[in-house]
Formats: C-alpha cells, structure tokens, sequence
C-alpha cells in the first residue's frame, strides 16, 4: 500500500491578511467543515469556517462565527454539530469549574436557530493561570470574551487580575456506543505548580457536549520539552481508544482498553519500515471504513503516514507532503529562492512561510483531503504572494 497524491491546489487566499492552522472534520449530513485562522499565531486570534458539499471540489464561506475561536468540533448522528471554543474561563462560584462558549447548530439547515451556550469544564487536576500572565506573550482578548470573562468571575467590569483560564484545550473528541462524548485536552497540572509543562487529561460529557466531567489524565512528563499537549483520539476497531500526542519533540502514543479510564505508559511513536521518527506539532489521525489508520503531523514539513493494521502498532508508508509542494511549485515556474523551505528554525520561521498545522478529512473508502496554510506563498511564475490554504487530494492503494 501507498500514497498516490493529486497536486495540490489553492482553496483560499488574501493578499493583505493572514490564514493560519486550517483543521477540517466531515460532517454526519457529508459536508466538509474547514476551520481556519484569521490572525497570526497567538491566542485569542478568531477563526471563520468554509463549507463544502461537493466533497472539496469547491467551498463558500459560513457567514457565522458560533463560538469565537473553535478548537474542536463534533458531529452527531442526527446532524448535529458540537463546536467548542478555546479557552475555558475559571468560575467564581463553582470550585475546579471553568466556563467556555459552545454551540450547537445543524451546517446543512442554516435557517435553523443556533443554540448558544456556555459549556463547564470539571477539572480538579488542572491549575487555574491568570489572564496577566497570558498578557505578556502576544495576545489580547477581544471583545468575543468579554461577556464570559464577566460571568465567569461575577464582577461587571472585569479585569486581567480577575480571570483565570484553565480546564483544558480540547483537541480531540469521539463518541462512542452509547453516546457518551470523551475528550482529550491540554493544560497545566496542580501538583505541580512551578513547572510549566502541559499533562493531557480525559475528559467525559453525557449531555453532548454541555458538560465534561475530568476522568483521568492520559499523560504527563515534565522531563519532556513541552510535557504532553496536542492530542488527537480515535476509537479502535477493538474497542480502545488510542491518542497519538505532541511533546515538543518526537511524537508519542497509547492506549486505553477502559474507554479513557486508565491508559497505558505513552511510547514514542516509530515507523516499521523507516528510521522516520515522527515529530513535532499537531498530530490529526482518522480512521478509514476498514479501520486503516491515517496520521499528518508537521514542523518541519508536512508529513502523513498510515497503519493498515488499525492498532497504532504498524505505522508506515510516509509521504512526504513538503517535497511534493516544492515539486509543485518548481513545476509551476516558481523560481527556488520564492519556494517553501519549511519552518527549520535558522532557516526560516513559520510566520513568513507556513504554520505546518495540517487538517485530515475522509471523503471515501480510500480517499482522503489533507489542508495546510501557506504565508507569502508564490503558486506559479507570474503570481502573488499570498496568504491562504492549500489542499492536497491523497488516495491509499
């Protein structure tokens, strides 16, 4: 088995703005929704979303913004869609309880009422950081927050010193039999309060998505770079659920076989017919129909792999995304020194060349769509720079 890719095309682009970290989910009613950021890469920057009937082949922009910043989204079998904001918000009133937007709409029936609520998140593991702190690093909470930064903390006008973000990030999230929601999510752990190294927690919801309730924590290693953030998750064939998670450096993985209640000792994540140690930022795996997993992972680079085993044992097959840009573009007339080179650190960084956040879709038994953003990107000879997000079409045979 291998990857045979189409050429990649530009979806969307801006002359004068910036796209960043596209992450895409197929909806239940077989829409696609992309997810993309309108700002550079700081928190509290807004995302919009684009919406495709016709399997990618062509997208219009959703005019709605139901929740300010998505970090995940799920759709239930009765075309329901479940989109989560970022940041969780401390409550003044509930111990080890933080508040987030949510909402829950139907994308195929846009006459239909959005329902527009806040979500608690349960997290008695996880510490609470002050907004001042997050002000020092580049971000500003805009007007979107400000409401729930209100509420959260009871004062009218609230300040910096009053709010305290916590919970979790979520970045991943599956329903299983009986409609249960469980979630996987990124933050900052109580026990110990000095060091500043994510720990990713398992978190459960039986009201869809209204509430999550901490049921345990996947990972934690302060020894690691970055500790244990991104995580995505899916449900095995055999029942277990599996994550594969970002660490700052190589990628690592596991499983639980009690649906999230204790997890196995996370390993790091290797390929069975290469020396390719995965790595570094926003892990994305699907499942195909026959429970063939599929992985894209990025920085540098952009890279996506399978495991026709479906276990998460027998990674392989790795098809190098970034080459096939370059190849694009060397095709198109771009001359070299105008090309992608990848965020490598001395080279160059991601704010003038790409994010290499990449999003995963299915649309087949084999088929599948792969998305990342590009920054002052040259398509052919006689082009422009742009801002914008490109998509590669990629058949496993």
């Amino acid at each position: 088995m291998k990857f045979i890719a189409q050429r990649p095309v530009t979806i969307h682009s801006v002359r004068h703005d910036t796209r960043w970290f596209p992450f895409a989910y197929r909806h239940t009613d077989g829409c696609l929704l992309l997810y993309i950021e309108c700002g550079y890469d700081a928190h509290f920057s807004p995302f919009f979303r684009l919406r495709s009937i016709d399997k990618g082949k062509t997208w219009i922009e959703d005019p709605v913004a139901n929740v300010p910043r998505v970090c995940v989204a799920h759709s239930f079998n009765n075309g329901e869609l479940l989109e989560l904001d970022t940041y969780g918000i401390l409550s003044s009133t509930q111990k080890d309880t933080y508040l987030l937007y949510a909402a829950w709409s139907h994308p195929g029936k846009p006459d239909d009422k959005v329902k527009k609520d806040f979500a608690k998140i349960y997290a008695p593991s996880f510490r609470p950081v002050s907004l001042e702190t997050y002000l020092k690093h580049p971000a500003y909470p805009t007007f979107p927050w400000w409401d729930l930064f209100n509420l959260a903390s009871g004062k009218k006008e609230a300040q910096a010193s009053d709010i305290f973000l916590g919970g979790t990030c979520f970045t991943g999230v599956t329903e299983i039999d009986d409609g249960t929601l469980i979630g996987l999510g990124y933050w900052y752990l109580k026990k110990d309060p000095e060091i500043w190294k994510y720990a990713v927690g398992c978190f459960e919801s039986n009201d869809r998505g209204k509430t999550w309730i901490e049921k345990s924590i996947v990972a934690y290693d302060p020894e690691l770079p970055e500790g244990f953030d991104e995580a995505t998750l899916v449900q095995l064939r055999d029942g277990r659920l599996y994550t594969v998670m970002r660490t700052g450096g190589h990628l690592y993985h596991t499983w639980s076989e009690d649906l999230g209640k204790t997890w196995k000792k996370p390993e790091q994540l290797k390929l069975i017919d290469s020396d390719i140690r995965p790595a570094k930022v926003w892990p994305i795996c699907r499942k195909l129909d026959d429970g063939t997993l599929v992985l894209v992972y990025g920085r540098p680079g952009k890279h996506i792999i399978f495991d026709p085993s479906g276990t998460g044992e027998k990674w392989q097959g790795h098809f190098d995304l970034q080459k096939w840009e370059l190849e694009t573009q060397q095709m198109m007339g771009v001359p070299e020194n105008l090309r992608l080179r990848g965020d490598t650190g001395d080279k160059c960084i991601r704010y003038w060349d790409s994010g290499d956040y990449l999003g995963l879709v299915i649309i087949g038994k084999r088929e599948m769509l792969v998305f990342y953003d590009v920054q002052n990107f040259v398509e052919n000879w006689n082009a422009y720079p742009v801002s914008g997000v490109r998509m590669v079409k990629l058949t496993l045979e």
